[in-house]
Order: C-alpha cells, then sequence, then structure tokens
C-alpha cells in the first residue's frame, strides 16, 4: 500500500533537512513526501525540495490547514502525519504498513520520544507522550499526535480532515471524531523522535497550562485560535 508522509513547515531550514533524510533511510519503498510549507523566508523550500516528491505552499498560521492541503495532493492509500523537527524510526513507514494491513483499522498512533533529551525531557514525554496516550485510549479518549499518526486517506476525507478553526489540539480533536469509521489505536512500537525546542522555550510548566486551557475550550466547543506556528522561535 503507497503512504504519503506530510510535513507541515515554517522556517525550518536548521530541522527539516534531518527529518527528509530519516524518512528517506526507511526500507518500505511505496510512500511519497509531501511538504507543505507556509511561506517560509529562510532556507526551508530549497532544503525541501531536495527530499521531499511535493513541495507545497500556502498561506496559514497553523499547521491543521497545511496538512489538509497536503491530504488533497495525495493519492496514497494511506497519509502519514511527522512534523519538520522531528526524526522519524528506521522502521517507521513498515509499521505504520503492518498496522493498516488489518482493514478494520482507519486511524494508528504512535509515541513521541524526546530528540536531545535532559532528564526532564525524558521524564515528561514518557508520562505525556507515552504513557498517557495509551492510559486515555483504553477509555475510547484517543490521542493520535501528529508528529507521529496516520488515517487512510478516504476515511480522513470523509471525516472532514483536520479542524481548521483550531490551532492546537486538532490532533485529538479528529481522534475523537474519527473512531465512528473503525477502529482507532496506539502503536507503542511505533516511535519518532520529537524536538524539545518548545519545551526549553517556554518551560513545562506554561505550556501545561495552555494545552488545559485549550483542552478546556475543545470540551466547551470552543474555536483555538492561537498563532501556533509563532509559539515557536525558529
Amino acid at each position: 500500500m503507497k503512504i504519503s508522509v506530510i510535513i507541515p513547515a515554517y522556517n525550518e531550514e536548521r530541522a527539516i533537512g534531518n527529518c527528509l533524510k530519516s524518512i528517506r533511510e526507511n526500507k518500505y519503498e511505496d510512500y511519497d513526501i509531501i511538504v507543505v510549507d507556509a511561506y517560509s523566508n529562510d532556507g526551508t523550500v530549497e532544503i525541501a525540495e531536495k527530499y521531499a516528491d511535493k513541495v507545497i505552499s500556502v498561506r496559514t498560521n497553523s499547521p491543521g490547514p497545511a496538512r489538509n492541503v497536503g491530504v488533497k495532493n495525495s493519492n496514497a492509500e494511506i497519509v502519514a502525519f511527522t512534523d519538520a523537527d522531528t526524526i522519524v524510526a528506521p522502521d517507521w513507514l513498515e509499521r505504520i504498513a503492518d498496522d493498516f494491513s488489518n482493514k478494520e483499522i482507519v486511524a494508528v498512533g504512535g509515541i513521541l520520544r524526546p530528540k536531545h533529551p535532559r532528564l526532564i525531557d525524558k521524564i515528561m514525554f514518557k508520562i505525556n507522550s507515552d504513557l498517557w496516550y495509551r492510559f486515555t485510549a483504553l477509555f475510547g479518549f484517543y490521542q493520535l499526535p501528529t508528529p507521529n499518526c496516520a488515517y487512510r486517506r478516504d476515511i480522513f476525507l470523509k471525516a472532514g480532515g483536520f479542524n481548521e478553526r483550531l490551532s492546537m489540539l486538532e490532533d485529538t480533536e479528529l481522534s475523537l471524531r474519527i473512531k465512528k469509521y473503525g477502529r482507532v489505536i496506539i502503536d507503542k512500537n511505533l516511535w519518532v523522535l520529537n524536538s524539545t525546542r518548545r519545551f526549553k522555550q517556554e518551560g513545562y510548566l506554561r505550556i501545561f497550562l495552555r494545552y488545559l486551557r485549550a483542552y478546556i475550550n475543545l470540551f466547551l466547543k470552543k474555536d483555538i485560535n492561537l498563532r501556533h506556528f509563532d509559539t515557536i522561535r525558529h
């Protein structure tokens, strides 16, 4: 089965090359890479063009709409998502394909491990981006993180894709909405190395409070309209 890897990017010249190289180092053969760039003003596009099959430019302040554009420009059966500052595992694509060999499964999420970690990063990632995902999934509360998730493309489109009114938690919102179409799983062996830069810039407490406010707004069905690309100093 063909997999399209979709990566939103904005001013990621320092990180995107390593991300794309890690995907190309996977041995799975039937895939392509689509980078959706939010009009970066650095060398992101030039670097992406060396590795990606398609580089598309869109004007957006958040990654959700960029990911939706990537899906619409894909002809693959499976659409997988990661971030420009992320390194995927050597068997990442193979594991995704293996998970979707079960026809009942419509969406798969994995876990996040910290890239260049401090001790605090190792502890917080293990709790928040591994154990928490697996624990809430036991109760049907799925959280498929966009640095490490994949969907059947036809089901993704049928469900309406990522909610473009949300600049945060659009991945959780879609994870909850899509489960009515079939089986959703968290694969503990599907992992990526995710950047710790936002935690180093803002601190875990400030990010926790921002996400807490976003969760409350999500459950109250309010829009979340932060300029999420701008929360990272690139």
